[in-house]
């Protein structure tokens, strides 16, 4: 468990099936991810069930905020790329928690965790350009934005811009 004043990152947990499966089928944050359709508390207990603690190796980790023992959103890590020490980033907060400072502390948690215990040297996210929120919380958390995806995102019958904002762990030399 990754752990800061208030809040946890931790491994999801059975118990936290139904908190995942209210984020995830939350229409209104689906044209700001990467998924359209609906998942049911089946698919997501076996998720919790089959999860790979090896996240290098997986590829990807997702984590559950928790804070004194409720869980409140999730914070993923993507495309991790070995290689090249750097992983994609998403998160999702219960309706309750946003706006409460709950997403900034994870997300600096998040990179504390990434740069000490993995060795990244940068996160980055595509944000939608429609997003207020989440460039808001990206930007608080002292990601800046590093170029503009023109025409990225699908909403409806349009497509809206997305930028991708980065976070460097460690500075360049």
């Amino acid at each position: 468990m990754i752990t800061g004043d208030k809040m946890a990152l931790r491994a999801p947990e059975p118990c936290d099936v139904d908190m995942m499966f209210l984020l995830e089928n939350d229409r209104s944050v689906w044209p700001h991810g990467r998924t359209r359709a609906p998942m049911s508390r089946q698919m997501l207990w076996e998720y919790v069930h089959n999860y790979d603690a090896d996240i290098l190796a997986a590829g990807q980790a997702r984590m559950i905020i928790d804070i004194d023992g409720d869980a409140v959103g999730m914070v993923d890590l993507y495309d991790i790329d070995v290689l090249n020490r750097r992983a994609g980033v998403s998160i999702m907060i219960g309706k309750p928690y946003r706006n409460a400072g709950n997403g900034l502390a994870a997300l600096k948690l998040l990179a504390e965790y990434a740069h000490k215990d993995l060795g990244l040297h940068q996160l980055w996210a595509v944000v939608s350009s429609d997003n207020a929120p989440s460039r808001a919380l990206f930007a608080a958390a002292g990601y800046s934005v590093s170029g503009c995806l023109r025409s990225w995102v699908r909403v409806g019958e349009h497509y809206t811009d997305a930028y991708v904002h980065q976070l460097l762990l460690v500075e360049p030399r």
